[in-house]
């Protein structure tokens, strides 16, 4: 696996990092820093790239927001059983567009006016939400970055935040708009 090694000096430095604080904080002697840095050391181990690279990513996202700091811990969510017309209108009521679908404690999909507005033809009164469900939404812990969050937010509708397995907040593309 090859590693950027040449964007840790450029990433030290917006960080306002000198090469001391940026090994003490990497486990790593300065000296190797500064040798991968002018380029005199290109065979670096696995292990030191992965230490030197991971501190960088968890100081670039030290200040930013986390799912913790922007989800929804009021979930409303649907059983694959229950009427797709009852979810409709608990949508309609709490001015909400999707909603996860548990199963025994489990998500097993979602349920939202998108795959609704797909299934139109299929919607009526006997209508299970399990018939036009979609796939589950991506699932991340409450210390993802809120980058991370953008990212998977540009295709899917929806993340779930867990915490020790549990359902433990929302985002969607609203929360994160500043």
């Amino acid at each position: 696996m090859e590693y950027d090694l040449k964007a840790i000096q450029r990433r030290r430095k917006v960080l306002e990092l000198t090469q001391h604080q940026l090994a003490r904080a990497a486990e790593v002697s300065q000296s190797l820093i500064a040798k991968i840095e002018n380029g005199s050391l290109n065979d670096v181990s696995h292990s030191v790239a992965v230490r030197i690279l991971g501190t960088l990513a968890k100081l670039e996202h030290k200040e930013e927001k986390k799912a913790k700091d922007v989800m929804i811990k009021e979930i409303v969510t649907a059983n694959p059983n229950e009427f797709v017309r009852d979810k409709i209108k608990t949508m309609k009521e709490k001015s909400i567009s999707q909603l996860p679908v548990i199963s025994k404690e489990n998500v097993v999909g979602t349920i939202s006016e998108s795959n609704i507005l797909d299934n139109l033809s299929k919607v009526n009164s006997k209508t299970k939400v399990s018939e036009i469900m979609a796939e589950a939404p991506p699932q991340v812990p409450g210390d993802t970055p809120i980058s991370i969050l953008a990212g998977l937010l540009r295709t899917n509708d929806c993340v779930l935040v867990t915490k020790k397995g549990n359902l433990v907040g929302i985002i969607t593309k609203t929360d994160l708009l500043p």
